[in-house]
């Protein structure tokens, strides 16, 4: 993350929009970033479970390229003027576009909103652009406390709490050095956590401990904690989650097959939807 210079946050206009560019603004003006807002007007609703929320949220007068238009404009009038913005719409396959637009930019953050899990009947677009996102992406679920995410300091000058996890293998590696690269550039105060199983033995724990410590540049070790827990790594990284509160979690890909993963499909899966906080996923060849 050499510098962070555009952020492109799709929206469709639910009450997630607003913590969507919640986090958008706190990025463009701790960052001086440019944000991209966009809306596409053949977004695909929910399966049966979430219909009676997307109709009500995409109703038939609202559907238009006109109208559409007219609530960015007004939502582009009530962001801060702290930093630039500017709003498209676009009609055709959502995940595709929203893909090719973050290339064309290019987009430096992608900003994502989740609505729930992707079901029998319905793919998560979030969970879709994750896996093949050319940049970074910020993710928030329903019901994600968005007021707890930061860049910049507190009162008193409190550095911002960031909980970095890491399965310590090669491919996790840029996520570590994204993680050191944000801390060098806002007030950040990262824990780095690495979860072995409950069958690992002392040598294994102090060898974690070892190659965690190791990671830390010297610039940033008063600014970083290691940790290494005993445990399923879900259950471990939402714990540690809540004893320290972060302003997000971040976490980067764990191997690349036909599709990318990060860690593996379901522990992505449960912290996009579980975490009490956003999380911010790295890819590898980010």
């Amino acid at each position: 993350m050499s510098q962070m210079k555009i952020v492109l946050c799709p929206v469709d206009f639910s009450d997630l929009t607003r913590q969507e560019l919640a986090l958008a603004s706190e990025v463009c003006e701790a960052f001086g970033a440019h944000l991209v807002m966009h809306h596409n007007l053949s977004a695909v609703g929910p399966g049966f479970t979430r219909a009676w929320e997307w109709h009500e949220v995409h109703r038939a007068d609202d559907t238009s390229s006109p109208k559409a238009e007219e609530r960015l404009r007004k939502i582009l009038a009530e962001l801060p003027r702290t930093f630039t913005a500017e709003a498209s719409v676009s009609h055709g396959p959502i995940a595709t576009i929203v893909l090719q637009l973050a290339e064309k930019l290019p987009a430096d953050l992608l900003i994502l909103g989740s609505h729930g899990w992707s079901t029998e009947d319905h793919a998560s677009v979030t969970e879709r652009l994750i896996e093949r996102s050319p940049c970074p992406v910020l993710t928030i679920h329903e019901g994600a406390d968005v007021t707890r995410f930061r860049l910049r300091a507190a009162e008193g000058g409190a550095a911002v709490p960031v909980l970095v996890a890491t399965d310590l293998s090669e491919s996790a590696q840029p996520a570590v050095e994204y993680a050191f690269e944000l801390a060098r550039k806002a007030p950040l105060r990262l824990h780095l956590l690495h979860v072995v199983p409950v069958s690992a033995d002392t040598n294994a724990v102090k060898a974690a401990e070892r190659s965690l410590h190791q990671l830390v540049p010297p610039d940033l070790a008063a600014r970083t904690t290691c940790q290494v827990a005993h445990g399923d790594s879900i259950a471990e990284i939402l714990s540690t989650s809540k004893r320290i509160e972060p302003a997000f979690l971040l976490m980067g890909e764990h191997a690349r097959g036909f599709f990318r993963r990060f860690f593996t499909r379901n522990t992505a899966q449960e912290l996009l939807h579980r975490a009490a906080c956003p999380v911010w996923f790295v890819p590898l060849h980010r």
